[in-house]
């Protein structure tokens, strides 16, 4: 396994070298994807970002959103900020966000794992702008894939609300005389770096094969901005289109795990969680998908059956995150009898008052 990174890395090297054109173009177009919707989209949110978790922030999504963080999620009012930067900014930023929220306010390391994994997501800026408006030629797409995103991050929080608090997070400093702007252009630079990266390597692996479907197919798995393009391109029905992306923007693609795990794994992040949590999402968006366009009055009738047999499948490929997670103690009751960091008080008896009170010296008794 520890020589896994260094071979992969040799390989690609050498595949460089071997198709030089077919790896420039693809470095080409991933920055053309990048320069046309990422960062268009991204830079806003991510500037914005400290402003959405800043201390004045997080007491006023607290004390807007904290009474109903306990009986409807089961999380402490504290969360609410982590979830509503989540859910606005996207990733890697709302997960960033959401971790130095919860470590400032002192949340377990369970409970933060829980809401990176359900409420981090694509940005809803993304999502209107660069899928719906930019790929797919309209910004109604894009507010329905965001529908369909925020009603699988409240399922799975909803579904997950049995967590149990295990250890807390390390505090995170703040940085000192840090610019806002200054963070955010780097961030997505980083992500450029991260989908001219991955992109290659999918434009290699299409090569290597010699299918222009394997490589589509490599574009979903490793990079979600260029697999929704390569997919909004491709001659299906509207319908169809939008339950790939819806499905391609749950799993989020190797290249958003890389960033989200690298960013949030010294904190505990788990990658089994969150892969699962990842499968679980593309499931639900692309029932959610099917849903609205079933309800869709504009859908042709000759569509519903294929939109029926696709939320099938979607509802089949979430099966393995469910059982992972049902089967893992990210669903389990709070049991402190087995947890070290809530142990339980020893009751008091009637006999240990009474045993207590013959020890006081008579004097003292009135």
């Amino acid at each position: 396994m520890k020589l896994l990174k260094p071979a992969a890395a040799a390989l690609i090297m050498v595949a460089l070298l071997t198709f030089p054109e077919t790896a420039l173009n693809a470095a080409r177009e991933a920055m053309y994807a990048w320069y046309k919707s990422v960062a268009p989209a991204l830079l806003p949110f991510m500037a914005l970002a400290p402003l959405l978790s800043c201390p004045e922030s997080v007491r006023a999504y607290e004390r807007l959103l904290g009474r109903w963080m306990r009986p409807l999620l089961n999380l402490p009012g504290a969360a609410a900020p982590a979830i509503v930067v989540g859910m606005t900014a996207g990733a890697p930023a709302g997960a960033l966000a959401a971790v130095r929220v919860c470590a400032s306010a002192g949340m377990s390391r369970a409970e933060m794992e829980r809401i990176v994994c359900c409420a981090c997501g694509m940005g809803p800026a993304f999502l209107v702008t660069g899928i719906g408006a930019s790929m797919l030629g309209s910004a109604a797409d894009g507010r329905l894939l965001l529908r369909a995103q925020i009603a699988s991050q409240l399922t799975l929080l909803i579904a997950t609300r049995r967590v149990a608090p295990d250890v807390s997070l390390p505090p995170v400093e703040p940085s000192q005389g840090e610019q806002p702007v200054r963070a955010a252009v780097l961030g997505v630079l980083t992500v450029c770096g991260y989908m001219t990266l991955f992109s290659v390597a999918a434009a290699l692996i299409a090569r290597v094969v010699h299918s222009e479907i394997a490589g589509v197919a490599a574009l979903c798995v490793l990079e979600l901005p260029s697999g929704a393009r390569a997919l909004a391109a491709l001659p299906l029905p509207r319908e169809l289109r939008l339950m790939g992306i819806a499905a391609l923007s749950g799993t989020g693609g190797l290249c958003i795990a890389a960033q989200n795990l690298s960013a949030c794994g010294k904190n505990g992040l788990r990658a089994k969680k969150y892969f699962a949590s990842r499968l679980a999402h593309a499931g639900l968006m692309t029932v959610y998908t099917a849903l609205q366009l079933r309800w869709n009055t504009q859908t042709s009738r000759n569509l519903i059956q294929p939109l029926e047999i696709s939320a099938l499948v979607a509802a089949i490929l979430a099966v393995p995150g469910l059982i992972f997670l049902k089967e893992n103690p990210f669903l389990n009751k709070r049991n402190p009898t087995k947890n070290p960091e809530f142990p339980l008080e020893k009751a008091v008896k009637p006999q240990d008052i009474v045993e207590k009170s013959e020890k006081i010296p008579q004097y003292l008794v009135k």
